[in-house]
């Protein structure tokens, strides 16, 4: 076994007091020759034990490495076919029918890495306008097949830019294709990083200046004092003393003879300890991790804490169109990557795709990385967390267990083992609010939502069924292969016709599949 090997397994066993494993009761671990296997599906499953059903712990990527702890024989013939299964590090077991023996050990590195000087793991471009077709391939292509129509600005992953058929395209990593004109390329997302923070100072501490056409400072602790200079937004100050102003104003003195508004200030206020709600004794005693992430919505910050100890502080972006709950969240899902889109139970379609650093803490609401925006320290998302590219890489990555490189994602078995989210508004909270309950969305709930839709939407239905539809849910033949031109060639003179005058010789190469689908569950 190979140093980084070695270094590997020492850190992934460290990890195994969050998963246990099954008891000697449970199971027949057997020894083995095989060091390592690699993963052959596309999305490989690491159960919780080797058999189906069984809830599953984490997905890994086709060519992903594990090392091996042993094999277990299959018990029946559900799941892995009668196939015997690897029992894994850091926990879990992979039926040997999903993976390859082989002598190469697992690639050093955290999951999704990044490209040198890259903020973002992938290339991302924005639909142009309302009605841009996506198709799910070729065939497609070549049936005038669209699966969907795209909203203007939703965004893409794109994994390569190609020409078929005569047009340009871009093409996702599934293998859809999007006419190239339709979209827009973005950049890098937002250079905005928080700051790590050393010591064991509470209370009052910093605060970053929020004015985005700058920031005053004053001479007193007062609206009508002298301003004595202007500070750029996101400059960071010290909260040196806090003074009641006149007109309900709070002002905070950031140096001698230096006051600011509390009004133009994103505060970071350090807890003095954790919540018992949400680092109890049983945690740091079962699992050894005393991780635990404040947001504020009053303040529109972030402060990542281990047991009393701040080590990190942001800003963020909260929910403005839902309101993110407000509660203490056990993080129930990490996945490395993913698309966003809205419910079926939803009329307004979006979809944001390749969005990284996700941390799922209550139903479909996360903290993950919003490429697609710089407002970080006022609400802007959906209902989520929204944190720039490095806060959110560096968040993901600190939060237990840390995923290594080829892990998709990663589903704790316990919730009393997770990293919890404290979700609070300062600027109303005056006592502890539990919004929404703890975990994944519940399916019943989803349900029921989903078929009162439905139920709403046929009650609308017109005869004429392009009447009801929103301009977002039909196609814009601009973008369509073979549209008409917008400046078609007269026919010869004398030459008959089978359209209007003037018309294109062909319409748009376009057959719906079925009634137009606006996203998935995200």
């Amino acid at each position: 076994m190979s140093v980084n090997a070695l270094i590997l397994a020492h850190t992934l066993r460290a990890l195994t007091g969050l998963e246990p494993g099954p008891t000697e009761d449970e199971i027949e671990l057997r020894e083995t020759e095989t060091a390592y296997i690699e993963a052959t599906w596309s999305e490989t499953v690491v159960r919780g034990r080797p058999w189906v059903p069984y809830r599953r712990l984490a997905t890994i990527s086709d060519g992903t490495r594990l090392v091996v702890r042993g094999v277990v024989d299959s018990r029946d013939d559900q799941g892995c076919h009668g196939e015997p299964w690897y029992a894994v590090y850091p926990f879990g077991f992979v039926c040997s029918e999903q993976a390859r023996p082989t002598d190469k050990a697992p690639a050093p590195g955290a999951a999704l890495p990044l490209g040198k000087g890259d903020r973002v793991p992938h290339t991302y471009a924005y639909v142009r306008a309302d009605g841009v077709p996506m198709y799910a391939g070729y065939a497609d292509v070549d049936a005038g097949v669209p699966t969907r129509p795209l909203t203007k600005g939703m965004s893409l992953v794109v994994a390569r830019s190609l020409e078929y058929d005569g047009y340009e395209w871009v093409q996702t990593p599934e293998g859809a294709l999007v006419p190239k004109q339709g979209i827009r390329y973005g950049g890098q997302g937002s250079e905005w990083g928080g700051v790590e923070i050393s010591g064991d100072y509470s209370g009052p501490s910093f605060a970053w200046t929020a004015g985005r056409k700058g920031t005053r400072v004053r001479a007193d602790a007062d609206p009508k004092a002298k301003v004595v200079l202007e500070l750029p937004l996101r400059t960071r100050v010290p909260l040196l003393e806090r003074r009641d102003a006149p007109g309900g104003h709070v002002f905070w003195r950031v140096g001698e003879g230096l006051w600011i508004d509390g009004e133009v200030l994103n505060e970071v206020h350090i807890a003095q300890a954790a919540p018992r709600e949400v680092l109890g004794e049983w945690r740091a005693e079962h699992t050894g991790s005393d991780q635990w992430i404040d947001v504020d919505l009053g303040e529109q910050v972030l402060v990542a804490y281990r047991g009393g100890r701040a080590v990190f502080a942001t800003m963020i972006s909260s929910g403005r169109s839902h309101p993110t709950p407000r509660g203490n969240y056990p993080i129930w899902a990490k996945v490395a990557s993913m698309t966003m889109a809205n419910q079926s139970y939803e009329n307004k379609p979006y979809m944001v795709q390749g969005v990284p650093w996700v941390l799922l803490f209550q139903g479909h609401n996360a903290l993950h990385g919003a490429y697609w925006h710089d407002r970080f320290g006022v609400p802007k998302s959906h209902g989520c967390v929204n944190l720039a590219p490095y806060d959110a890489r560096w968040v993901f990555d600190w939060v237990g267990p840390t995923l290594p490189r080829g892990w998709t994602g990663y589903l704790p078995g316990d919730l009393q083992r997770a990293a919890v989210v404290h979700v609070r508004d300062s600027s109303r909270d005056s006592e502890f609010t539990q919004d929404r309950p703890i975990g994944p969305p519940d399916r019943e709930a989803e349900k029921a939502k989903a078929e009162a839709a439905e139920a709403r939407r046929a009650e609308l239905e017109t005869f004429d069924t392009l009447d009801t539809l929103e301009p977002a849910q039909v196609y814009d033949p601009a973008f369509v292969p073979g549209g008409a031109p917008t400046e078609p060639e007269p026919s010869p003179e004398g030459a008959a016709t089978t359209g209007p005058a003037g018309a294109a010789p062909s319409g748009p190469r376009l057959e719906p599949r079925t009634q137009p689908s606006f996203g998935v569950p995200g």
